[in-house]
């Protein structure tokens, strides 16, 4: 048995490491894969910036005009114009930190930056922005265009003539990459987090870091294409990796980066303290771990082979004091006694061992879950406000587009021609940003004068809700912009999203003469990016089951990966989800379709200026992510003990010197306690063996060769258990230990037979002073009961031991036989 414990040992660590690992791997896998996911959609939409910015009037007239009169590029009219455009433009998109306009020989014409002073360009960057058949050229290397910065990251797409006939200048937009992965990292690693995050170019070198005291930007890191976690020896020290490359958004990938962390080998490992079980009742937590399917069947095993060893171990103890005392011959019983009683405490003490460890570890894991519902749940906001950050960014800038100021001010909008150029000119700013259903124009009076979308052609000449043009005609400045609460539109097909909204104004005045209204695509953008959030295995596949949401405050969902729950329908869940100071966050358990799901919610805190304290943005909203726990729930959430909890036996009674003692054998039938004379038992065997009696009563649950004779094994239980015998036996013999078979002899009877019995107490020495006989009451022809046992003097357990009459046990159930 102690080989068997040594073997199980082995096994338990092996589990152990295995367990440890995939949490050490999926949480590095998560961060790797989420950095360069979140930038790879923020670097989208500047692929789209630089397409309509280079096409912007103010940008081309300035560019032509020095084409025309290369002196004009000492205008400070012209610079005062343009250095104004181009701060309008980053206060609104405060994601790039220049924007620079040269001519197509590399000459610097303007730029927003005016400590920059290069005033011209070798860059191949012109070349190739000239004559690209792309929509955008993407660099990401030194250039002499910014000076003293490692690995800018620069966008540039060339600015047409008026008539489209050729090229007059370059434009290049310049991004903050270290501060937009600085930002990215905050959000994923936690202040006492050993994880380090970088991203790495093509070359394997370092462009940006979480650590640059570690890992140095510019510094080439050796990473071998393999799938799943890595060891790499770096600068003297061994670190656990995972790369991931970019997934891809609508089709773009990005610069060609990977997503690259890492954990010191010697910290990779810590399993931090399982603090998103802290408020959930432990009751809860025990059922879940009963039914949960996150454990492999090794580590489920573990604690069922710990009981099988101890189990056979008390047997053995139980036999070997049942021979000392049937022995009188034995030399020195006493202290056989003792050392049988020590044996079987060892061999509690070491289940002990293995059911704490198991335990420790199914919550270990349990909390793991939970923490990357509620890391998964973060995730969906950060890339829900990222993109609502860029769609009040949009409209308050397509607001200032000089043709829209002329148009709407012209006091004959009516001409076909104008509604036709204006048509045309939102048709193309929708192909490059695609997140849009719709751009609409209207005029003062909140009239649709053209929009992008020709299945919605009827609406021009319309008037929009008045909800819609008051606000954004009342706006003061350009910053300022509305939205729409999440509503249905019939400019959305009757379905809910949001509406942003600028007022568009007089080009030599400040009054606004109309708006433009951008309806987002909510249904499939929304959906995109819960699909992102979801979480994933160790192979990178998405959880089975597991779905996300985003939800109001009041619990009003917005979007869900769940089909069965649609937008405007209520999400019923603890309102403590919904309750959440703004970027708090929870976890907890629930029940939903029959299983138990971990959650995680997240409450949104803003991007950048986006929802600040003084941002007019709409309602705030929830993420939750939701993973499921277990294919059903628990059969009974009362009496069912905790896992590593073995069945617990009242305190042994002894006798003192000189007392006159029962030796009484003790065990469990359910949750209830009884005892026989120990005269009367032979052995407890295991009841491997034992053979159903077909047509025989529900008492009688089969025979069994037994010391080459037949013997019939009956089931107490129905006659002794007041509450669910079957019940508890099936949790018992599941999670607990195995029914055992108590062997008796009647001395009227010389065939033995045999009893179920759950399991072993002790075998006590009973003062007969303590020995009562049974009530009257229970003094029938029926009962079972010999004689009841007090409680010893200082017993902790004020616990009654009831002892069974074996001659009774077998009349009654040879007489219900036989009636049978």
């Amino acid at each position: 048995m102690r080989s068997d414990f040594n073997n199980l040992a082995s096994v338990l660590l092996d589990q152990l490491a295995m367990e440890y690992y995939k949490k050490a791997s999926l949480h590095l896998d998560s961060c790797a894969r989420v950095a360069i996911d979140i930038l790879t959609r923020n670097l989208f939409e500047r692929t789209a910036d630089i397409g309509f910015l280079a096409t912007d009037s103010e940008i081309r007239k300035y560019a032509e005009a020095v084409e025309e009169n290369p002196e004009t590029t000492n205008s400070l009219h012209w610079k005062k114009v343009l250095g104004s455009h181009f701060m309008e433009y980053v206060q609104k998109y405060s994601v790039y930190h220049n924007i620079i306009l040269l001519s197509p020989q590399g000459e610097v014409l303007a730029q927003l930056d005016t400590n920059n002073f290069v005033e011209r360009t070798t860059d191949s960057l012109v070349r190739e922005a000239l004559n690209t058949d792309h929509a955008y050229v993407e660099i990401s290397r030194p250039t002499d265009l910014l000076p003293g910065l490692d690995n800018p990251l620069v966008y540039a797409y060339r600015v047409m003539s008026s008539d489209d006939s050729h090229p007059v200048g370059v434009l290049c937009l310049c991004f903050r990459l270290q501060d937009e992965c600085r930002r990215i990292f905050e959000n994923l690693v936690a202040e006492d987090d050993w994880t380090i995050i970088t991203l790495l170019d093509s070359e394997q070198r370092v462009i940006a870091s979480s650590d640059h005291y570690q890992f140095p930007i510019g510094a080439r890191i050796g990473v071998s294409g393999e799938d799943g976690c890595q060891i790499i020896r770096f600068s003297g020290r061994e670190y656990l990796s995972a790369t991931r490359i970019a997934h891809g958004y609508q089709g773009y990938t990005g610069p060609g980066w990977v997503g690259h962390a890492l954990a010191p080998l010697n910290h990779a490992f810590e399993m931090s303290e399982a603090h998103e079980l802290e408020n959930i009742p432990a009751d809860l937590i025990n059922r879940v771990v009963e039914t949960a399917t996150l454990f492999s069947p090794e580590l489920r095993d573990i604690p069922l082979r710990a009981a099988t060893i101890q189990q056979e171990l008390n047997r053995a103890v139980w036999n070997g004091n049942l021979w000392l005392i049937s022995d009188q011959s034995a030399n020195n019983a006493a202290f056989a006694k003792v050392l049988l009683r020590e044996i079987g405490s060892t061999g509690i003490r070491t289940r002990s061992v293995f059911s704490e460890s198991t335990t420790n570890l199914y919550k270990t894991v349990l909390s793991s879950v939970l923490f990357d519902c509620r890391s998964q749940a973060a995730l969906a906001i950060d890339i829900l406000n990222r993109n609502l950050y860029e769609r009040a960014n949009d409209c308050r800038w397509w607001a200032l587009t000089r043709l829209f100021c002329d148009e709407l001010a012209h006091p004959n909008l009516t001409d076909p021609s104008r509604t036709l150029r204006l048509t045309d000119v939102l048709r193309t700013i929708n192909d490059l940003y695609t997140v849009y259903s719709n751009l609409i124009l209207f005029d003062h009076l909140g009239r649709v004068i053209a929009l992008s979308n020709p299945a919605y052609g009827d609406w021009v000449g319309k008037s929009l809700p008045d909800t819609w043009v008051r606000p954004t005609l009342a706006l003061r400045n350009t910053q300022s912009y509305t939205v729409t609460s999440f509503s249905t539109t019939d400019l959305y097909a009757g379905q809910p999203t949001y509406v942003y909204s600028a007022a568009i104004r007089n080009p030599n005045k400040s009054e606004p003469v109309g708006g433009i209204s951008i309806v987002f695509d909510a249904t499939p953008q929304f959906q995109a990016m819960l699909h992102d959030a979801l979480p994933r295995q160790e192979n990178g596949s998405l959880v089975p089951g597991a779905f996300a949401v985003f939800a109001g405050r009041e619990g009003h969902i917005i979007s869900s990966t769940d089909g069965s729950l649609q937008p405007g329908s209520r999400l019923s869940i603890d309102p403590d989800f919904f309750n959440l100071q703004r970027g708090e966050s929870r976890t907890g358990i629930m029940i939903r379709n029959g299983r138990y799901y971990a959650v995680g919610s997240c409450m949104e805190n803003g991007y950048r200026e986006y929802k600040s304290t003084e941002d007019p943005g709409q309602t705030d909203v929830v993420a939750l992510v939701f993973s499921p726990l277990s294919e059903h729930v628990s059969e009974d959430s009362e009496g069912i003990p905790p896992l590593q909890e073995s069945m617990k036996n009242p305190p042994a009674i002894h006798s003192g010197i000189g007392e006159n003692t029962v030796d009484i054998a003790c065990f469990f039938v359910g949750h209830n306690w009884y005892g026989i004379p120990s005269k009367h038992v032979i052995e407890v065997i295991d009841i491997h063996g034992l053979t159903p009696i077909p047509g025989a009563p529900d008492f009688v649950k089969g025979c069994m060769m037994y010391r080459e004779q037949a013997m019939t094994v009956f089931d107490l239980s129905t006659a002794v258990s007041t509450k669910n015998p079957e019940r508890e036996r099936r949790h018992r013999n599941s999670v607990m230990t195995r029914i055992q078979i108590l062997v008796l002899r009647s001395p009227g009877n010389r065939n033995p037979f045999g009893i179920l019995v759950d399991s072993l107490g002790d075998i006590a020495e009973i003062p007969v002073t303590q020995i009562e006989p049974v009530p009257a009451m229970m003094a029938n022809g029926h009962s079972l009961v010999e004689n009841l046992v007090k409680p010893g003097k200082g017993s902790p357990e004020r616990r009654i031991l009831i002892v069974l009459s074996v001659d009774r046990i077998l009349r009654r159930f040879a007489v219900e036989y036989a009636a049978a």
